[in-house]
């Protein structure tokens, strides 16, 4: 990256930052047109209804099917400091009571790795990072700080990554059951199907 474009993107407000990977900011997909006043920032920072439903299927069933006495489960942008340089966000995140005692909640971002972190989409422009780029060292990141599990559910190409420590990553076809943690499986397009979401219509429509 040139000296110029590194000044240009020290001039981005930084309510425009989604996260900091490696010293690199990640924008919001579609900051340039909130800067060009063509969208509010509002109109960028939201998720689809698709990537929503997802989420609260995921909550609904871990919340059901893990002892709430043993871990918590989080959704939403829930921030994560890694290290300097590094804080980063997750969809739905499971951790361990025991690690994550009362005592640690405070009103800045947790810096303790979740047990698990499942993603859904890539939804950030790619000035820094490429998706696959970003997939790669966000995974990376999250896995060096203890994080045990990392899955990214990919609702355009209908595809499931799975990255656990000291393991080849799996790349699996959104069509078969994953596993989660202790045999909680989930299946995103036969969940779509029986509440009657028409997910292959919305995946080939232009959001």
């Amino acid at each position: 990256m040139t000296y110029s474009s590194q000044r240009k993107i020290s001039k981005v407000p930084s309510y425009l930052v989604k996260e900091i990977l490696d010293d690199m900011p990640v924008f919001y997909k579609g900051y340039k047109a909130v800067l060009r006043k063509e969208k509010t920032i509002e109109d960028i920072m939201g998720a689809s209804g698709l990537q929503i439903f997802i989420v609260r299927y995921l909550f609904r069933l871990l919340d059901r099917n893990l002892d709430d006495n043993l871990f918590y489960v989080f959704t939403g942008e829930v921030g994560l400091h890694l290290s300097k340089g590094t804080n980063l966000s997750g969809d739905v995140l499971v951790f361990d009571k025991q690690v994550l005692t009362p005592d640690l909640i405070d009103t800045h971002y947790l810096n303790i790795p979740p047990l698990i972190d499942i993603e859904i989409d890539v939804e950030i422009d790619n000035t820094t990072f490429s998706d696959f780029n970003y997939i790669q060292r966000k995974t990376d990141n999250l896995l060096k700080f203890g994080t045990q599990k990392v899955i990214w559910i990919l609702t355009k190409t209908q595809k499931i990554i799975v990255a656990e420590p000291n393991k080849d990553w799996l790349m699996i076809d959104w069509q078969k059951d994953v596993e989660i943690t202790n045999g909680i499986t989930f299946n995103v397009p036969q969940y779509l199907k029986k509440e009657g979401v028409l997910f292959s219509k919305q995946l080939n429509s232009e959001q």
